[in-house]
């Protein structure tokens, strides 16, 4: 028999390098040739697995985004009704969050999308996905409560998030992840709340504005 292909390994080792120089150099600053002192195989070896700079490039940001934005759904996935909401801010606020060599490329894509209109809207789809799923799992969890209500929480949650893991890159103390987990439960209990206090009463109908 054969050997086995170590192309997946070889390109996940050469992905990986590029990140870190994504982090150190910027996007723009991650060439071929920083690459491969950064991973220790050759320019050639590297377009051989992954092609040529623009290839890597578009690689890199499907890596890099499609990591969390499937891992979100992944999360949602496996909760049962009723628990998606909470399990996705114990996701958000854990270990795949923590500060790591994504969170330097992640700061560095998004400095380069303030000038690459393409790489901006990939960015913004990708985040607009994740709310949707945080939207989606507290309009399941809790279902009655206003409309808006969802998409507002969602993006409070949203935005908590990553405020806090940027706060966490500069140095903060992890204890302040309970203080973040403990607002976003807040937050969601909120929701609860008012889809409870919709609730139609008593076996009535829920009285509305028109009915007024």
């Amino acid at each position: 028999m054969g050997r086995p292909s170590l192309a997946s390994q070889r390109s996940e080792e050469i992905l990986a390098a590029y990140t870190r120089c994504v982090g150190r150099y910027g996007l723009d600053g991650a060439t071929l040739e920083r690459v491969a002192q950064e991973s220790g195989f050759s320019r050639g070896h590297i377009r051989h697995y992954l092609g040529n700079r623009e290839e890597l490039r578009e690689k890199f940001l499907s890596r890099l985004i499609g990591r969390y934005t499937e891992q979100t759904r992944v999360v949602y996935d496996a909760a049962e009704p009723g628990t998606r909401s909470v399990a996705l801010v114990h996701y958000f606020f854990g270990p795949d969050f923590e500060p790591n060599d994504d969170n330097a490329a992640i700061d560095a894509t998004m400095g380069a999308a303030t000038y690459d209109e393409t790489l901006r809207t990939n960015l913004r789809t990708a985040y607009l996905g994740i709310e949707s799923t945080v939207h989606q799992a507290l309009r399941e969890d809790f279902p009655g409560a206003p409309a808006a209500i969802y998409r507002s929480t969602a993006y409070q949650l949203f935005t908590l998030v990553f405020g806090h893991w940027g706060l966490m890159e500069l140095g903060f103390p992890t204890g302040r992840t309970r203080a973040g987990i403990g607002l976003a439960l807040e937050l969601i209990g909120s929701v609860r709340r008012q889809a409870s206090e919709s609730a139609p009463r008593n076996g009535g109908t829920k009285r509305t504005r028109a009915d007024s």
